[in-house]
């Protein structure tokens, strides 16, 4: 039996033996990003590490160079201090989007909202459209190259960023150009994806991490996978968020039922073990409750 807390040796995916050495660079860059504190990571360059996974050969010094020219853009177009020249959140809002949206022509897909390019980061830069996720870490990372405070929020189905500048606040939607959300716009944006009885909460106003951010970026690459059957990219994917947020206990929860569909049944009850012994030490009895029956059906299956 594996001690609590404990994370296994193996890595992923399973195919890793013919995996080069700069995959392996970035998995272990990924992987250290796991054990740091999610005020200390680098947004945008994990995103590029992700995105540099499903492009192997491709060099991200010319993607690293583009996230430099945006934060040098708009150095230039900001006042050196906003929060003492006296503009407005929905002031420094505009310059963010000049810049982003305006200069560097970024935009969401419409059109082909549901293509993979979209969620990652390099396709992106290159053609310059993409999820609001994946825009809103372009956004995150240039504003928060200089100092400026914003953060992405917890709201359902659509990507978006608050700014605040001193006494002011306004919530930006990266997807569409930056454009600025009311109350009301919000209301109505949230109704447009959960129905009409929906109402704001103090949840859908939460801040999130940069780890949180991460893992909604890989998120619609999972979804995505799964709906096309492709299990074993979706195995894939899961391992890879494991890689930045270890102790998440539904990921290894999700990773034991992709190794039951693929046929990997030791590897299965390793994640399930996992998944229960981390649940129960945090306290998230239903989880580990769920890791435990699906341990007592695959030992019902293997014996």
């Amino acid at each position: 039996m594996m001690a609590r807390g404990v994370l296994p040796s193996w890595r992923f995916p399973r195919h890793d033996r013919h995996m080069g050495k700069a995959e392996a660079d970035i998995e272990a860059e990924l992987r250290a990003a796991g054990e740091t504190p999610d005020d200390a990571l680098d947004i945008a360059r994990l995103a590029l590490a992700f995105a540099a996974l499903d492009r192997p050969g491709i060099s991200l010094a010319p993607y690293e160079e583009h996230l430099k020219e945006l934060v040098r853009s708009l150095r230039v177009r900001l006042s050196p201090d906003p929060s003492r020249s006296g503009d407005s959140a929905e002031v420094v809002a505009g310059a963010l989007a000049a810049i982003v949206a305006d200069r560097f022509l970024y935009r969401g897909d419409n059109a082909t909202y549901d293509d993979p390019q979209n969620a990652n980061l390099m396709h992106v830069i290159d053609r310059r459209k993409g999820l609001p996720v994946t825009l809103g870490i372009l956004y995150l990372h240039a504003a928060r190259s200089l100092g400026l405070d914003i953060c992405g929020l917890n709201f359902p189905g659509h990507f978006v960023l608050r700014l605040r500048v001193g006494q002011t606040a306004a919530i930006i939607d990266p997807f569409n150009r930056g454009e600025l959300l009311s109350t009301a716009d919000l209301l109505r944006l949230l109704r447009s994806i959960e129905g009409e009885e929906a109402k704001l909460t103090p949840e859908t106003h939460a801040s999130v991490s940069a780890r949180d951010i991460l893992l909604r970026l890989q998120n619609n690459i999972l979804s995505r996978a799964i709906r096309a059957n492709e299990l074993d990219r979706a195995r894939d994917v899961v391992a890879r968020m494991i890689w930045i947020a270890p102790r998440r206990a539904g990921l290894h929860f999700e990773l034991g039922r992709l190794e039951v569909h693929a046929g990997h049944m030791g590897a299965a009850a390793e994640a399930f073990e996992i998944c229960r012994n981390m649940a129960s030490g945090d306290g998230e009895m239903r989880i580990a409750g769920m890791a435990e029956e699906a341990l007592r059906r695959l030992k019902t299956r293997l014996n």
